[in-house]
């Protein structure tokens, strides 16, 4: 059971000491019958369990049909990404975006999950079978800005994958698992990428898609918000209330720069790529944004079954069973508030009326009121 008060915790401690305590002090001074007093309290005591409006949680559950597959897309959003080489002079991960959305519609009723990956990897999206709120997951996908970088492994995601994998693994043992991994291969740390081939046997479809050219591409950066707002500059980009800032609320983005000044240029490393590839043993495709993924990758069809799952937890309240107890008692006490006005009614005495006979069952005449002299009037 749970409590749920109508006041805070505070508020509801302030009514119930204050109700006690029209009920003690009377009780104590002898005003009236005491065990009325008493009964009061009792009913205080009752209206506090009201207030606190108990309940019992009430968790339900649905059914529902799923394919037997969980579906990981592990997305590479380090600041390379920006380069605009895709498709002509595209951002790498805009096409990243669509062919997610591509593949998320080949494999309808599954579960889907995203795994992101830069200096550090999380699931920004737990598997759901819940294509919609993937569809606004993948919407809001931005590559790392280089102020934050501090250089990334091609493989940094793969603990994650893999605690993930073994995670839900053991929630549907029966799923096979379909692992897409998105990104252009660039190393940026010294250290050599790890080797996936540990949990290869568990996946059971899959690819790399590479993204880039050999040229390479200009890498245009998103600056956090409040940019150049003063504290901290480090140029002269407008800050937040600029006039030349178009958007009026943080610095435009701009080229990272390398050492010389000059705008850096990103290019893939397909080796890396078909490294990766080689070690989940599923096939390389680079992406150019020439032709749908579908030319490349066909979705396998996987059955389904009826899944039960656990719904929103409700709460059943009982608060109206104690508010019965309080509302009976008040019609109690309305009793005794009638019969106590019938009897001081019966022993209070009668107003004598002006005029009528005197005599029985009539009015008393005035008396007389003498005169100024002392005779009658």
């Amino acid at each position: 059971m749970i409590f749920d008060p109508v006041f805070s915790w505070f508020g509801w401690g302030f009514v119930v000491l204050a109700l006690l305590t029209v009920c003690i002090i009377p009780a104590i001074r002898g005003d009236g019958a005491r065990w009325k007093w008493f009964a009061r309290m009792g009913v205080v005591a009752v209206l506090a369990v009201a207030l606190a409006r108990p309940g019992i949680p009430i968790k339900s559950s649905t059914e529902e049909y799923e394919a037997r597959a969980d579906v990981y897309f592990v997305v590479d959003v380090t600041t390379s990404m920006a380069a605009e080489d895709f498709d002509g002079d595209e951002p790498r991960l805009e096409g990243v975006k669509e062919d997610m959305l591509e593949l998320a519609d080949a494999f309808p009723g599954t579960r889907l999950s995203i795994i992101t990956f830069a200096s550090t990897a999380a699931t920004v999206m737990p598997l759901t079978t819940d294509h919609a709120a993937f569809a606004s997951a993948v919407d809001v996908l931005d590559p790392e800005s280089s102020l934050n970088s501090k250089g990334s492994s091609i493989t940094e995601a793969g603990e994650e994958l893999e605690k993930r994998m073994t995670s839900n693994d053991e929630d549907r043992p029966d799923n096979k698992n379909v692992v897409f991994y998105f990104g252009d291969g660039e190393q940026t740390v010294s250290e050599t990428p790890d080797s996936w081939s540990s949990f290869a046997s568990r996946i059971d479809s899959g690819a790399v898609f590479g993204y880039g050219t050999e040229e390479g591409g200009k890498m245009r950066d998103r600056q956090p918000f409040g940019y150049g707002s003063g504290v901290g500059d480090p140029g002269n980009a407008p800050g937040l209330g600029d006039p030349d800032d178009p958007s009026d609320d943080q610095a435009p983005d701009e080229y990272i720069q390398d050492r010389n000044g000059n705008p850096g240029v990103s290019k893939i490393d397909e080796g890396n790529l078909r490294r990766i590839a080689s070690d989940l043993g599923v096939d390389y495709h680079h992406r150019d944004g020439d032709g749908a993924i579908s030319s490349v990758y066909t979705a396998p069809k996987y059955d389904q079954a009826l899944v039960k799952k656990d719904g929103r937890v409700t709460v059943d309240e009982y608060y109206w069973v104690p508010l019965i107890l309080v509302f009976a008692w008040i019609a109690v006490e309305l009793v005794f508030g009638v019969r106590e006005y019938l009897r001081l009614k019966a022993i209070t005495p009668k107003r004598p009326r002006r005029g009528g006979p005197p005599g029985p069952g009539g009015p008393v005449p005035y008396p007389p009121v003498p005169s100024r002299q002392g005779g009658p009037r």
